[in-house]
């Protein structure tokens, strides 16, 4: 009879601990919320960030570390939205951390991307692109556009070197290519291809745009494009091309007053953009003027650009 009672006993005691002890593996305490684990971290310090650990629950934890041989969690940042106690403590085992990205966008230069690095979660290693070791003269423009993924902490480093790689890789393909024009170097390339960048209003008009600026390079005409004053003048470009702007011989990306190419892209180029700058080939046309938020018009000579500026009333 006494044994009876014990065994009942156990399984009252057994009962009242393993319901709550459930429940709270179970429990949800927090929706939305961020955490950061530094390295050394306990569990208990970790649940401790967003929870209140009374003994009980302390003890509860315990029990449940023992059981399933838990003795560290990962360090980094993790992301708990309703997740409960038990899927936390796995998400920090397993070390399943928060994923962030960046986009480096076709057209952004030297300056957008520094901003971006650094409002991001990386350790900015690389300010103003200086980690990457270019075959070029130049490190604007070296870049694949792209959404890139990291974790917070990464080295900014590691996303924009890969970035340059990606673009080396899509270079030598496109080059290989047999529609290929022959008429340009890589490098030049790259700084036509960033100027059809800042100047295309869609996709279909950049291999003529690229026509344009070949045939102009092809009779030693200068560029004259707008974009390339505007790098110049970055990053305190105030949004108005000044008179003086056009006549500044000083400014080497002037394409008003210097001839040929600038001395380096002016921005990341999409693929489109590089893509025509490789295979078009110099166009019948030598001037193109916006007749609308996303197209131009081409014109063959200068008094029929004119009389197309003078029509939509840009002479004002």
């Amino acid at each position: 009879m006494q044994l009876i009672k014990i065994l009942l006993t156990v399984v009252i005691l057994g009962i009242s601990i393993v319901g709550p002890y459930k429940a709270y593996l179970n429990y949800s305490p927090v929706n939305d919320l961020t955490i950061n684990i530094e390295p050394g971290q306990t569990i208990n310090s970790a649940i401790s960030e967003f929870e209140d650990l009374d003994l009980i629950k302390k003890v509860y934890l315990k029990i449940y570390l023992n059981l399933n041989n838990i003795n560290f969690i990962q360090s980094g940042e993790y992301k708990i939205d309703g997740l409960n106690i038990r899927d936390i403590i796995s998400l920090m085992v397993k070390g399943d951390t928060l994923t962030h990205k960046i986009q480096i966008k076709e057209g952004s230069t030297i300056y957008d991307i520094q901003n971006l690095l650094e409002n991001s979660f990386l350790v900015n290693d690389c300010k103003h692109l200086e980690c990457i070791d270019s075959r070029y003269s130049f490190v604007e423009g070296t870049l694949y556009p792209d959404t890139y993924f990291y974790k917070k902490g990464m080295k900014a480093s590691q996303i924009i070197i890969n970035s340059h790689q990606k673009l080396e890789n899509y270079l030598n393909k496109e080059i290989d290519n047999s529609s290929f024009n022959n008429l340009l170097t890589k490098d030049e390339i790259l700084i036509l291809a960033s100027i059809i960048e800042k100047e295309a209003g869609n996709d279909l008009e950049k291999i003529k745009i690229a026509g344009v600026f070949l045939k102009r390079l092809s009779i030693n005409m200068r560029l004259q494009a707008d974009p390339t004053i505007i790098y110049g003048l970055l990053p305190n470009f105030d949004g108005n091309i000044k008179k003086s702007d056009i006549l500044d011989k000083n400014n080497k990306y002037n394409t008003y007053m210097i001839n040929g190419l600038p001395p380096s892209p002016i921005s990341t180029s999409s693929l489109s953009s590089i893509s025509a700058a490789a295979r078009a080939l110099p166009g019948e046309y030598l001037f193109f003027v916006a007749d609308s938020p996303s197209s131009h018009h081409f014109s063959k000579t200068y008094d029929e650009h004119l009389n197309k500026i003078n029509e939509l009333g840009l002479n004002k």
